[in-house]
């Protein structure tokens, strides 16, 4: 194809997937027709606001970013080998952002490594290291279906254990169990390591506003490991995706940290149960077709 038609057909289809995108009927055909050629301004800013409102939930509650974001994107037509890559690499600089404004609030102290929040951090990281290169070599090998699956059945069984009010005693062991699991759940398909590392640890008498934080911060090492490993084993996704998506999420911990500091202590295990409940309905959903 000449350049002067590539620029056309590039333009023309565009336009047709960030209104698509807007009302929610992208396909894999408009996706794969773009190949490597740049996104218009408005398909780059659709996909900044998504970002941003996956990661304002994420900040907030530790959870929704990759449990939301993988499950849309798949929808809007593109394929694992580009989402769960983005979705890793975005909520890694999400995480950064995420723990400096959650440490400035008080939300968590990780004012050094013998302070306990910061402990848990490199007990879940260590961990999750292992199980999220698993996770990504079996990742790039599986369907839509039964990642969003994997996503659905994690995370609403953990939604319905933290509204059933169960606690157990905190153990070093449980948590670096709760750690493995959730990273291996990430590498497989970008989402659901929020809300069982963040609900994990609220079962296991972790305070709500630490749990968020503190997962905010494991999500940093987490998710870059897993990008490093999807990079190595797949193509390189598209640079101006990667750009709108890190954007959108990098910004957006600032509120989202905000609002974890203001809700009040008594509802916000509620709230996070309530909502890591209603995404796993959501993926499982998706998979029914309803």
């Amino acid at each position: 194809m000449e350049r002067e038609q590539l620029c056309r057909a590039t333009s023309d289809w565009t336009i047709t997937v960030s209104w698509r995108v807007v009302c929610g009927d992208a396909s894999s055909d408009d996706t794969e027709a773009f190949g490597d050629v740049e996104m218009e301004l408005i398909a780059f800013l659709v996909l900044i606001a998504l970002m941003f409102i996956f990661a304002t939930i994420n900040s907030s509650l530790g959870q929704g970013y990759g449990t939301l974001g993988t499950p849309i994107l798949l929808l809007l037509g593109y394929g694992p080998k580009i989402v769960v890559p983005l979705i890793l690499v975005s909520q890694a600089i999400a995480g950064i952002t995420g723990t400096l404004c959650h440490n400035k609030l008080g939300n968590a102290d990780f004012g050094g490594i013998k302070k306990p929040d910061t402990k848990k951090v490199c007990v879940i990281v260590l961990a999750g290291i292992m199980g999220v290169i698993v996770g990504a070599s079996f990742g790039v090998k599986i369907s839509k279906d039964l990642l969003m699956t994997f996503i659905g059945v994690s995370v609403t069984t953990m939604g319905i254990i933290i509204l059933s009010g169960k606690v157990v005693t905190f153990t070093w062991r449980r948590l670096s169990i709760i750690g493995a699991i959730s990273a291996t759940l990430k590498g497989i398909g970008g989402g659901s390591y929020g809300p069982v590392v963040a609900g994990g640890q609220s079962i296991i008498g972790v305070e709500p506003k630490r749990a968020v934080a503190i997962t905010n911060f494991a999500e940093i090492m987490i998710c870059a490991a897993g990008f490093v490993v999807w990079a190595m084993l797949s193509p390189m996704p598209p640079t101006d995706m990667m750009l709108a998506m890190c954007v959108g999420a990098g910004t957006a911990p600032v509120l989202g940290a905000y609002i974890t500091h203001r809700v009040p202590p008594k509802y916000f295990r509620k709230i996070l149960g309530a909502v890591i409940l209603v995404l796993g309905i959501f993926c499982l959903f998706k998979i029914l077709g309803l």
